[in-house]
């Protein structure tokens, strides 16, 4: 019987690990330009899905629409920016866009196809306004 809860427990642990590491929205990647070189983080991001035969177009508009905004705005324009091309979500939320302990798939707090513009100052959350 111990045999038999011992197992029962292990098997338990290993499907709550996981559960809680299967975090990535398969397909999801994100588009857009990114500033992370200053204490303020921000990104102009689009959550398109690979799979999506207009994937590349998509883009293509997004990081066209994103240097404008950037152009417009002087503040913005003395940043530098970097180009973000169908790239993995946890992989961009590393680059400053969440906190310690926080999961780093900045996905999760986007819908598809919305053009968001993410600022992260400090320790602070990350703000994701529709753009």
């Amino acid at each position: 019987m111990k045999i038999i809860n011992r197992t029962l427990i292990a098997i338990l642990t290993v499907c709550s690990l996981g559960s809680s590491l299967a975090h990535a929205q398969p397909g999801s990647r994100l588009c857009g330009e990114i500033s992370v070189n200053g204490p303020l983080k921000i990104g102009f991001l689009y959550k398109a899905n690979q799979k999506d035969v207009s994937v590349n177009r998509q883009c293509d508009e997004v990081i066209k629409t994103s240097i404008q905004k950037i152009e417009s705005n002087p503040q913005f324009k003395a940043m530098q920016w970097e180009k973000v091309y169908q790239q993995v979500c946890d992989d961009i939320g590393k680059k400053g866009f969440v906190s310690n302990g926080q999961s780093p798939d900045i996905c999760d707090s986007m819908d598809s196809k919305i053009l968001y513009k993410v600022t992260k100052q400090g320790e602070g959350k990350a703000i994701f306004e529709k753009n």
